[in-house]
């Protein structure tokens, strides 16, 4: 019998990982504790109120790699997840007056290319043809539990094995070469037109710590390609509600499974007794009991700061500390009193910029030297910038004639050469504004507020060490069996009873809910197993 006050499983962190996993987790009759530091639940993916009146997605803003799968296990739409899809994918203005858009339609795409380059009309649909292939391999990879690199795994190895079995040759020189290309290599193969090379390069900088000539970061733009929105692959969402309207429907199913949630109970560590988890203390000293300790957080904050290395094996706690997350995002949130317009644009306003995603991308040049400058510590002279606006598809975000412009960009370095984010903050923010404003005249006049948050605010407020929303980088040693580290990627640690189930495990970041899936199946599959029973061992 469970002792009296036990839970079977505490979920450390709310985050949207953490609640997929508890909410898998009850609905196999597991009783689950989420408990989350921060006094909404969410983690990165929240909906947030920096100004009166306005709803904004402070941190994660759009929606793609969350798996159709997750959606109709976990009943989400009866919770009340609602998307809209963002179209077109892209709309890359230029200051010649020019502009691009990129449809998540192929053939609709080539038209606008065909303007610039018949050949690289032509290669764009033969390159959506092979990322699809290619994204779909990836997708076999995404719901497995990595193998460790050990004999006792072979079984494993063979399962994974047989998932793959129908791989040819082709694709296995394919995927190799998307993990150890630059996206900067990989395009030139494609196109000759240096804006359509830009406008397809963007993505190979989301949440990197790399420019798109950098060795693997064909990879970083593949893993934004696997991604679909209500059946539309590789497409991006906008969640109604904003990205807390996400994490509260996870919470909802959790709940409606007997899953328990918590906010502002921050956990200070992981209680670990005869070499196994058995619970969690609290920053107030409260402890909660549990069979078996799940946490959400990140990598380094789980084994380094909730468990500490005297619980680890010495080559487990070198390799946690070897664990890279370094990144150069900056998230800027902007309060406007009118709808930009880019000078490029001739339609009806609202148009196609203002229902799809605005990037400021010229070539792919202009991208690294963005990257150039971070790389020694200095913030962007011209950052690479994608906007939505999602007061075209929501109005009740912000006061009525208000708008949003939520502003995702690259390059801030965590760690500045000189002085300090305190100052660079209002600066670097200033800056994306007056960036804008030469691509949207009258930008700058138009906004209200500003919120930045550079990688230090992105660490301190959700957790985000380094300030990398991927939890560590997205490079070929720290994916699959790697992640977060060898002999331990099957979202099991070298504590008993303790698992790993945040963006920090396989197949890594994005707002896909995924390792929190795959890591609750692992828990549910030693629970079968009688492993992990309390005084086992």
């Amino acid at each position: 019998m469970m002792e009296a006050g036990v839970w079977d499983v505490v979920v450390v962190g709310g985050g949207h990982n953490g609640l997929a996993c508890a909410a898998y987790l009850a609905r196999a009759g597991q009783r689950v504790c989420v408990l989350e530091g921060r006094d909404l639940l969410g983690g990165a993916a929240v909906t947030e109120e920096p100004w009166p009146g306005y709803q904004v997605s402070s941190a994660s803003y759009v929606v793609s790699l969350l798996p159709p799968q997750v959606v109709d296990d976990l009943r989400l739409r009866d919770f009340g997840y609602r998307v809209s899809l963002i179209e077109p994918d892209y709309y890359l203005p230029y200051k010649d007056g020019t502009a691009l858009t990129i449809w998540g339609d192929a053939a609709r795409t080539a038209e606008q290319i065909a303007s610039r380059s018949a050949a690289d009309a032509a290669a764009y649909v033969e390159f959506d043809r092979y990322f699809d292939r290619v994204a779909h391999l990836l997708r076999e990879l995404m719901m497995v539990a990595p193998p460790n690199l050990t004999l006792r795994d072979v079984p494993e190895w063979i399962k994974v094995g047989a998932r793959l079995r129908r791989w040819t040759r082709r694709d296995i020189v394919d995927m190799v070469r998307v993990f150890t290309m630059s996206a900067a290599d990989f395009l030139d193969e494609w196109f000759t037109d240096e804006k359509v090379k830009a406008a397809l390069a963007t993505q190979a900088l989301v949440g990197s710590w790399g420019g798109p000539m950098s060795p693997g970061s064909a990879y970083v733009l593949m893993h934004h390609w696997v991604g679909e929105v209500e059946g539309h692959t590789g497409g991006w969402g906008w969640v109604h509600g904003g990205m807390g309207a996400l994490s509260e429907s996870l919470a909802a199913s959790a709940r409606s499974h007997g899953a328990h949630t918590r906010t502002g109970a921050p956990v200070q560590s992981v209680l670990i007794e005869a070499g196994r988890a058995r619970g969690v203390q609290l920053a107030d000293g409260e402890v909660v009991r549990a069979r078996r300790v799940i946490s959400a957080a990140h990598p380094v904050t789980t084994y380094l700061d909730l468990v500490g290395e005297t619980h680890l094996p010495a080559d487990v706690a070198q390799a946690i500390r070897r664990y890279r997350s370094r990144s150069g995002s900056v998230k800027v949130n902007l309060a406007l009193d009118q709808l930009p317009v880019p000078s490029a644009w001739k339609g009806e306003v609202p148009g196609d910029p203002h229902q799809g995603l605005i990037s400021i991308s010229p070539s792919v040049n202009y991208l690294e030297r963005a990257w150039d400058d971070a790389k020694y510590g200095r913030t962007s002279a011209e950052p690479y910038v994608e906007l939505v606006l999602p007061t075209v598809l929501e109005p009740s975000l912000a006061p009525p004639g208000k708008h949003l412009a939520l502003c995702f960009t690259q390059f801030g370095p965590y760690e500045l050469a000189e002085g300090s984010w305190d100052t660079e903050r209002e600066i670097y923010g200033k800056r994306i504004v007056s960036l804008l404003d030469e691509y949207m005249p009258g930008f700058a006049d138009s906004v209200e507020h500003m919120e930045v948050l550079s990688p230090p605010d992105l660490e301190a407020r959700y957790g985000l060490i380094g300030g990398n929303i991927m939890h560590g980088e997205l490079s070929i040693d720290q994916m699959f069996s790697f992640r977060p580290v060898p002999g331990y990627a099957d979202y099991r640690t070298p504590v008993e009873g303790l698992y790993l189930c945040g963006s920090g495990t396989h197949p890594g970041g994005g707002v896909m809910a995924v390792p929190g899936r795959n890591a609750a199946m692992a828990v549910l599959r030693d629970v079968r197993r009688g492993r992990f029973r309390p005084g086992s061992r």
